[in-house]
């Protein structure tokens, strides 16, 4: 295919760079493959490249469709080229079409997944099926999908002239480039990867001081990001850049909008020789959709502002300090340069032209801070890799910290407790590196996760509460040079010391819009499946008006007769196809509606499927099923999305995302939806783990009329086996 990239022209060269405010809203519709070179409404000239005619502008939105061939340099966005200064930053407001995309996965065959497509979910014959198809106006682009399904099977995506699934599938922030040949190895950018069972892995990148044994320069920061709304903002310094995110109210491992959460920090020893004084703002995306499915990025809101206010060395921080002096100075009850007044405890600690030096061994000095810290950075100058030094914090006191030790080569996690050590975690690979090291502390207040150079110690995220609101930190030097006034020690000086706490709001410059995330609040319809052993048709709801139908399906539903409802299904016999019941529904503008889904079986090994979910129905043509996936199969679950419109169900629109052990045999939770009719957003117990507008999916597509809503036991590459349902809840 012809590239549609696109390259500054000479009137370009002429004009030099672009103005620190580039806002662009999506607000005028855009067809495939004319994105790149077109104006925003405010004026902007979009750069980038579109090699596949992919990028698209409709209802308010960018969109992304899935490539034919994954792979980076071609399709992004970009805007600039931009001056490089300090306070620069990007602010961007999306919905990845799917955090767990990969580059050229497949688990069958072509022709399996052909003839799956034409059976469907088994809802309709195989002849009502295609002519619906064919007399679909929603339905657009088969031609396409067998085609990239085609050229998928022909050969993978090679690198280093091996195969190689591509797991990194969407990069935005400021690049030297306007089309990067790999937007994850170049520039100040966040990367989603591709996580299989948890979803995704949200990195930064740090070319900050790493191990020459290292080759990946992401830094990640938390796993289990799932397919919601989420903002991100690259906030550029004079070195490096600071990165944020946030998303909707109890999104996993972020804050909620107008908030943000800091999740990295790159702060290189000095800019790289080959970085540009220009910069470009961009987002690529290489990969979309995973084993045959298609899902398309959208994105509501790209900004960028100069952001003077925070062009300092340590953004956003609400305590920092450089510890660093000409001449050596004590740091004895001392203020910081930002936030909090130091207190000796021990020992003696002198700010130095290498930084904070301890002068006697067994140095302790405490740092208060306004509220508790989300995310600490420091440099730590080690001319002895074996000195032995901590970063403590939530620090109540001496005698109660957690820490975060160096010495002898090792890094370890320990927590003290009244006056006690106990060692949590031991990293025998990595230590400080004679000169210049890294280390940084995300801190959610529920969990944790501590960094060297770029890596992540330990391999894993740490949950712990324990001392969790305490807002104060440490740092505690175990050796210290002799005492004099020379600059010169052996130990290790500590420079460049920030804490940012766990909520830093989004710049008010900033004008993105907010994500959707409607409450229902009145209750219509409750059902608590009270009653005598017994098929579900005819019951009359317990609260409001109307009784259970059953409105799709051959199998059925049964009261307990112990306050539940089952499928009536079993590993031997599953529940034959999709089976819904349903109830009258009186506002067919919004529905919010949850029950309490308990799946079959009690561990994994015993063949149960669970299936369960619920429906929102207009008619026998139109209507959306939303159900969990539990399964031998895979190592994780997952909650789905299918949806039937005009009589056809593509099911390989589906909208997943993978929710790793949030659902498991034999364990009960909330599983709620709240639709408008076109928007909807799924939440496991009060965790939203999926949003999509059906717009997003059908371009074309006007609104949902919902007349019922009820229970479905769904078919997604299976049969239900005995899904049972409690306390079922519908909300206007």
């Amino acid at each position: 295919m012809k590239s549609s990239t696109a390259r500054p022209s000479s009137s370009d060269a002429i004009s030099g760079t672009a103005p620190a405010t580039i806002v662009d809203d999506f607000s005028i519709d855009c067809k495939p493959g004319r994105v790149i070179g077109s104006q925003s409404a405010s004026g902007h000239f979009r750069r980038g490249t579109d090699v596949e005619k992919l990028i698209s502008i409709d209802n308010g939105a960018l969109r992304i469709q899935p490539p034919i061939t994954p792979g980076w340099g071609r399709a992004g966005l970009a805007y600039g080229p931009f001056q490089r200064q300090a306070g620069l930053a990007l602010a961007v407001f999306m919905l990845n079409g799917h955090n767990t995309s990969e580059g050229n996965s497949r688990e069958d065959s072509f022709k399996s997944r052909i003839w799956r497509w034409v059976r469907g979910s088994q809802a309709n014959s195989i002849g009502n099926r295609l002519w619906r198809r064919a007399s679909s106006s929603q339905h657009q682009g088969t031609v396409r999908q067998f085609y990239r399904w085609a050229r998928n099977y022909r050969g993978r995506f090679k690198k280093d002239g091996q195969d190689a699934h591509l797991m990194e599938n969407l990069a935005l922030g400021w690049f030297p480039n306007a089309v990067p040949a790999d937007p994850t190895a170049a520039g100040h950018s966040i990367v989603v990867r591709a996580l299989g069972p948890d979803n995704g892995e949200l990195c930064t990148r740090c070319d900050s001081s790493r191990h020459s044994a290292e080759k990946s320069s992401l830094t990640p920061a938390f796993q289990g990001l799932q397919n919601v709304q989420t903002y991100y903002l690259v906030l550029l310094r004079e070195q490096g850049a600071a990165y944020y995110a946030a998303s909707v109210v109890n999104a996993k491992g972020l804050m909620a909008f107008p908030n943000m959460r800091l999740i990295g920090i790159d702060a290189p020893d000095s800019r790289p020789a080959e970085s540009s004084e220009t910069l470009y703002a961009g987002l690529y995306q290489s990969a979309l959709g995973q084993v045959g499915f298609r899902v398309d990025t959208r994105v509501y809101d790209f900004q960028t502002q100069l952001l003077p206010t925070l062009s300092n060395w340590y953004g956003t921080a609400q305590t920092a300090d450089t510890l660093v002096a000409d001449q050596a100075s004590s740091l004895a009850d001392q203020a910081a340069e930002v936030g909090g007044r130091w207190h000796g405890l021990r020992g003696t600690l002198e700010k130095t032209a290498r930084g904070l030096v301890a002068r006697t061994e067994d140095s302790l000095a405490l740092l208060e801070m306004p509220a508790p810290a989300g995310a600490i950075h420091a440099v730590v100058n080690a001319d002895d890799p074996l000195s032995a030094c901590a970063l403590l914090w939530r620090t109540q006191d001496e005698r109660n910290t957690w820490g975060l030790f160096f010495e002898n080569g090792q890094c370890q996690l320990r927590l003290q407790t009244e006056g006690t050590w106990t060692k949590i975690a031991v990293e025998e690979r990595y230590g400080l590196r004679e000169g210049r090291n890294t280390v940084q502390i995300l801190d959610s207040g529920s969990s944790f996760s501590l960094y060297l150079n770029g890596l992540l110690l330990f391999d894993r995220w740490f949950t712990d509460t324990r001392l969790q609101a305490i807002a104060q930190l440490g740092l505690l030097y175990k050796n210290g040079g002799p005492d004099t006034t020379s600059d010169q020690s052996s130990g290790p000086a500590l420079a460049q010391l920030e804490a940012h706490p766990r909520e830093i709001p989004i710049p008010t410059e900033f004008n993105l819009r907010h994500p959707w995330q409607t409450t229902g609040t009145e209750i219509l319809v409750t059902e608590s499946f009270a009653g005598s052993h017994g098929e579900l048709s005819e019951r009359l709801v317990e609260v409001g008006n109307g009784q259970w139908q059953r409105t799709l399906g051959t199998g059925k539903m049964q009261l307990t007769g112990e306050g539940a409802l089952k499928v009536d299904a079993s590993v031997a016999q599953p529940n034959p196809g999709r089976l819904a019941y349903t109830v009258d529904w009186p506002n067919p503008n919004f529905a919010d509606v949850s029950v309490d889904i308990l799946p079959p079986g009690t561990a994994r090994h015993q063949d149960e499927k669970g299936r369960g979910g619920l429906i929102f129905w207009q008619d026998a043509d139109n209507y959306i099923t939303v159900s969990q996936w539990l399964d031998d199969s895979y190592g994780g679950a997952s909650v789905s999305s299918f949806f039937h419109i005009d009589g056809f169900e593509e099911i390989y629109d589906a909208v997943w995302t993978n929710v790793g052990t949030r659902v498991q045999w034999g364990q009960q939770q909330t599983f709620r939806i709240a639709f408008d009719g076109l928007n909807f957003t799924v939440y496991l117990g009060e965790e939203p783990v999926l949003y999509r507008a059906i717009t997003d999916i059908y371009p074309k597509f006007e609104r949902l009329s919902i007349q019922r809503v009820g229970l479905v036991a769904n078919w997604e590459w299976g049969d239900d086996t005995g899904t049972q349902f409690n306390r079922f809840v519908a909300k206007a």
